[in-house]
């Protein structure tokens, strides 16, 4: 009698294993398949274009939308190579690979949201491109992996030069013109009015003409009077070994920017032109029309963060079509990588359809030494 009931116990024992066993198989099965069902996984940035080394927010929100709880998350964000934590922390991601790993838990209905101060320290366009997830089950023995794509950009803008010899290039260049740009704000050398695009200066709308067409009017001087320049930049140069090519590139975005920027200074309008390509979201554009104020220059250091070293069209091409339409009485900066002979003879060929000298920026003069010797 005793050993029947000893044997229905152990019996009933195994069953109830076997039945557990059973739930659980299934239960792991059902939580494997729907772990990630309604979990969402959102990037974002708080800035679209940053200065270099400048903090900007990146941050990583995940939602589970479900009652069942998500016990275990590996998450492995696709992060921009050269990205360094704000606060010194050194770079967020290894030599050898790009992305950040982090591991959480999600509750029924939890949103979990990570920010981090980070920085680039180079020109150019970075993008975070979503996540990688691998999800547990809720016994911790088998997970899933699944992606979530996504495409953040933000552009970093070039660095200024920093040099005594740009500051005499630049002043010494415009210097000479402040008596004749003094005489913009003479109404006897308006000519005309025209519409305004954004890019002018307030100073510069016409509120009479303006009230009186029902839109907004800027005043146009005369060409000999108003004073404006044209940026020039050619990233044509490859004879150049690759390595030297792209500090020389750099550089060249560098200087102009530099020579915008003591353009808004002086408040001289200007227009930038180049044989660059421009990638992004800005669209395939090679110019940014004539205009002043924080806007115009706002677009130019956009441009020339999204600036690839490869050219457009060759620079003999590039210049040949500038000398076509230059104004007269207008100045020219070109900034360029080398210079050569083909360049010497374009810049004299402004110079005499303008009527103002041409001020030539070659990147070579502005680089190291040991660079200099190896171009």
């Amino acid at each position: 009698m005793y050993m029947d009931s000893r044997k229905e116990q152990i019996d009933s024992m195994i069953l109830l294993i076997v039945a557990f066993a059973i739930v659980l198989y299934f239960a792991e099965k059902y939580t494997l398949k729907h772990v990630l069902d309604e979990v969402s996984f959102e990037t974002a940035l708080n800035r679209s274009v940053v200065e270099p080394e400048e903090a900007f927010s990146w941050s990583m929100t995940v939602r589970n939308g479900k009652r069942m709880l998500v016990p275990y998350l590996r998450l492995r964000e696709n992060i921009p190579e050269g990205l360094l934590f704000a606060d010194g922390g050194g770079p967020v991601s290894g030599k050898w690979y790009s992305w950040l790993i982090s591991t959480i838990y999600l509750g029924r209905f939890q949103k979990v949201h990570m920010s981090r101060e980070v920085m680039l320290g180079r020109r150019g366009r970075y993008f975070f491109q979503g996540v990688s997830v691998d999800a547990g089950d809720f016994l911790g023995i088998r997970s899933v992996t699944q992606s979530y794509p996504e495409f953040c950009e933000i552009v970093v803008k070039p660095r200024r030069v920093e040099s005594l010899q740009m500051s005499e290039l630049l002043g010494g260049y415009f210097g000479e013109h402040q008596i004749q740009k003094s005489l913009m704000d003479d109404p006897i050398n308006i000519i005309g009015f025209r519409d305004y695009t954004g890019r002018e200066p307030f100073r510069s709308i016409s509120w009479t003409q303006s009230a009186k067409y029902g839109r907004l009017l800027v005043k146009q001087f005369e060409h000999t009077t108003e004073y404006s320049c044209t940026v020039l930049l050619n990233v044509d140069c490859d004879e150049i070994k690759s390595k030297n090519r792209d500090e020389l590139l750099e550089t060249c975005f560098s200087i102009v920017r530099s020579v915008c920027e003591h353009l808004e200074k002086k408040k001289i309008s200007y227009d930038f032109r180049t044989n660059g390509v421009i990638s992004g979201a800005m669209g395939d554009w090679k110019q940014v029309g004539n205009g002043l104020g924080a806007g115009h220059l706002e677009t130019v250091l956009e441009g020339l963060g999204r600036m690839s070293y490869i050219p457009r069209e060759r620079m003999e091409h590039f210049l040949e079509r500038e000398i076509r339409n230059v104004q007269r009485g207008r100045s020219q900066v070109l900034v360029t990588p080398v210079e050569d002979d083909c360049l010497r003879e374009a810049a004299a060929r402004l110079e005499k359809l303008s009527g103002r000298a041409v001020l030539v920026l070659c990147a070579e003069e502005f680089m190291p030494a040991e660079i200099k010797d190896n171009l």
